[in-house]
């Protein structure tokens, strides 16, 4: 009981500061951290749209909305949001190319959708996510690269063997490596 005591009284108080300073942009972001963490997501959206209307530039709020709309399938959002933060700041902000590259892929745009994955795995050096492998795999096999989807299924399987979708990527292997096969060399 003493967390959530705890998270009452930040909460309190930074309510508190973005009623006394509404452009306090990194207040009303931490406040729509502390709404999101309980699952308010309006509140939160409101919390983050306050916090960019006071300071544009700040990321995290972007963050936060795009993670909003990562729940609600919301593709264009994810894509527009995640879109934003690779323009302000790619460096320290990777995971916006991971959820990009997704968006995109739900959006039916293959094209920006790999290329965000693949800026991604450039970034992961030490295969921190290796579902991006996976992510990578499912787009050039819809393109029809069969061999090189293969190549990145493979590796999500290799780093991820008893993740919990590991037997529908071994099933999708499968149907990707038959293609491969019967396709002739790219």
């Amino acid at each position: 009981h003493a967390g959530i005591a705890t998270q009452m009284v930040v909460e309190r108080e930074l309510a508190k500061a973005v009623e006394i300073y509404p452009k306090y942009a990194v207040a009303w972001s931490a406040l729509g951290r502390t709404y999101e963490a309980r699952k308010e997501y309006e509140e939160a959206r409101k919390a983050y749209q306050s916090a960019l209307a006071a300071d544009s530039k700040l990321v995290p709020p972007y963050e936060g909305l795009y993670m909003i709309a990562v729940r609600e399938a919301n593709w264009k959002d994810v894509a527009d949001t995640t879109d934003t933060i690779i323009r302000l700041n790619p460096f320290d902000f990777p995971h916006a190319f991971y959820f990009n590259a997704i968006a995109r892929l739900n959006l039916n745009d293959l094209p920006a959708a790999e290329k965000s994955c693949r800026e991604f795995l450039k970034m992961d050096k030490q295969r921190r996510l290796p579902k991006a492998s996976y992510v990578l795999g499912i787009i050039l096999a819809q393109k029809a690269e069969y061999g090189e989807a293969a190549q990145h299924l493979k590796s999500f399987l290799e780093a991820a063997p008893n993740a919990k979708e590991a037997e529908t990527v071994r099933r999708q292997l499968a149907e990707v490596e038959k293609f491969a096969k019967a396709t002739p060399q790219q």
